[in-house]
């Protein structure tokens, strides 16, 4: 019966890596901008040990006027070393420790399952809640969006949850492996992403206090000091970093209450409108609008909508017309939350403040729901409708039983490949344009021309050209920390966005000026060639794969 279970396991965790490695560098149709840039780092680091900017080994990269955590950079510069400067390497790190989260996610349940002895005392029955937890994972369009990507939160999240396994083997059987494996991977996970920084101090108090009797006696003292002296050992280096001016530059950019400006001018407004009475200044404080937006983002979390109907606004983090869970786990959601409330008491408080402390993170940022920001969540979202499914197909009666079994399997084929078939071939092409569609198109045309000049302009309309560029051409790291800037390299000028920091629009500049007499190549937006069309001889024109046009290239006369 093991090596069944286990043999169902490898099968969920091979699923898995399928639908992750499946035409990864197709689908989403382009790397973004993040992920060009965590990219172009690795092999930095890899080629020179310094960064795009020169800086050696940095706690932190600098960005888009961003900075991002480290860790994400320096696994992909061992995947660079092996699979080159590419775009599979890009996603490589995100998609393997995506799929190596299935395999934990199943350890994780029989650990939170372990002291079971009422309502799931069974340990066959235990094994199925586990092989279930992992498979909706696995199928899951939450973890799939952002196991197909490079985003950092997912890699992080692996070693989060296996930081909380060992974490839970320490508790239910404390020793020196399960102390010090915990304190590594949490401590670790803290370097990916910026979400985990909030969620895990907050997570390990709730478990503290929750497990404070197996944890605080005198046999767990040496290996409390031992965890302590590892886990501070790890984390303390990256905190000053964490919480300096750089280090806390997304959060200044993307808090809510930065963003909640137009909310206040209104509640200054009805102040203003009811005479300036001290009910109104008490009802129509600053301090209750910021409040107010903050349950509001908290709770949009747990909303239908973001759940089983239309997922993230933003078109990067969820497929159009889902939600970041399928509309048919609803009901187990409902009955697995019953299903919880007859676990042990400490099961169930750990569940409840997991799920309770996973959204905070988010709704502190602008905008929300935000389903990036609240991947902490995962898999207790998957493991309460696996325990839905358990607490369902007991409660039925031994006839109905195989009928539920034969009609769940065809419910859940039918809505995994409705996703999978809007993800592979409608997400794909709709999203083009978020995912800088075009780009990769245009450096390879440019290469293809650049011999014949010795000056190439390239539009910053649709932003950060300069960082494609690199990419794409594989440009020497040392090279351009000698003597490359965002605002050109080699041959090549790029241009600026107006929206971003005050840059300059090509169509504003004069061209011939920049030329300075060199024959020269440009790749502009369609807004610059039609102001610019007098001074340019068309070559070709770049089209995303949602037949949008995207650049126009061209030989300055």
């Amino acid at each position: 019966m093991q090596r069944i279970f286990y043999l169902t396991l490898l099968l969920i965790v091979i699923l898995a890596g399928i639908l992750r490695f499946y035409n990864l560098t197709g689908n989403p149709i382009s790397l973004y901008w993040d992920e060009v840039s965590s990219t172009y780092n690795a092999y930095s680091i890899l080629e020179t040990g310094r960064d795009e900017f020169g800086k050696r080994l940095p706690l932190l990269f600098e960005a888009f006027e961003d900075y991002k955590t480290p860790a994400n950079i320096y696994l992909t510069s061992i995947v660079v070393k092996f699979f080159g400067l590419s775009e599979f390497s890009a996603r490589f790190t995100s998609a393997f420790f995506g799929t190596l989260t299935i395999l934990v996610t199943y350890f994780l349940v029989l650990e939170i399952l372990r002291n079971e002895s009422v309502f799931l005392k069974n340990e066959k029955t235990k094994k199925i809640v586990a092989l279930i937890s992992s498979f909706l994972l696995a199928i899951s369009p939450w973890h799939l969006q952002f196991s197909r990507t490079g985003f950092e939160a997912n890699i992080g999240l692996f070693f989060l949850i296996t930081g909380i396994l060992f974490l839970l083997k320490f508790i239910n059987s404390p020793n020196f492996r399960n102390t010090v494996i915990s304190a590594v991977f949490l401590g670790v996970s803290i370097y990916f992403y910026r979400s985990i920084q909030l969620f895990l101090p907050l997570l390990l108090i709730g478990v503290l206090i929750i497990f404070r009797k197996n944890i605080f006696n005198k046999e767990n003292f040496k290996f409390i000091i031992l965890g302590s002296i590892v886990f501070l050992a790890i984390t303390l280096p990256f905190v000053p970093t964490m919480l300096s001016k750089e280090g806390l530059t997304r959060q200044r950019q993307t808090n809510f209450i930065s963003n909640s400006s137009n909310e206040v001018y209104k509640s200054s407004v009805k102040i203003n409108e009811l005479g300036k009475s001290t009910f109104s200044k008490v009802i129509f404080n600053r301090r209750v609008v910021y409040l107010e937006i903050f349950v509001r983002n908290y709770f949009s979390h747990f909303s239908p909508n973001f759940l089983f109907l239309n997922g993230d606004p933003n078109p990067r983090h969820s497929v159009k017309g889902m939600g970041v869970l399928y509309s048919w786990e609803f009901i187990f959601v409902i009955l697995g939350s019953f299903a919880l409330f007859k676990l042990n008491p400490k099961t169930r408080n750990t569940i409840l403040y997991w799920i309770l402390i996973a959204p905070i993170p988010a709704a502190l940022a602008y905008p929300a729901p935000h389903a990036l920001r609240s991947l902490n969540i995962l898999p207790v979202p998957q493991f309460i409708i696996a325990l839905g499914m358990i607490y369902l197909f007991i409660f039925l009666s031994v006839k109905w039983r195989k009928a539920f079994i034969v009609a769940f399997t065809l419910i859940i084929i039918v809505f995994m490949a409705r996703y999978l078939y809007l993800y592979h071939n409608v997400f794909k092409f709709e999203t083009s344009s978020e995912w800088a569609d075009g780009y990769k198109q245009a450096v390879f045309k440019t290469m293809d021309l650049e011999r014949d000049y010795q000056k190439i302009i390239v539009t910053g309309k649709y932003w950060q050209p300069y960082i494609y560029y690199l990419f794409y051409t594989k440009y020497s790291p040392k090279d351009y920390q000698l003597h490359g800037t965002k605002k050109g390299f080699g041959k090549y000028y790029f241009g600026g966005t107006s929206w971003d920091m005050k840059g300059i629009e090509l169509w504003e500049v004069d061209l011939k000026k920049i030329a300075n007499g060199k024959k020269t190549l440009l790749v502009l937006a369609p807004v610059d060639y039609e102001l610019k069309k007098a001074e340019v001889k068309k070559i070709t024109s770049i089209y995303n794969h949602n037949n949008e046009l995207v650049f126009i290239i061209g030989e300055l006369k």
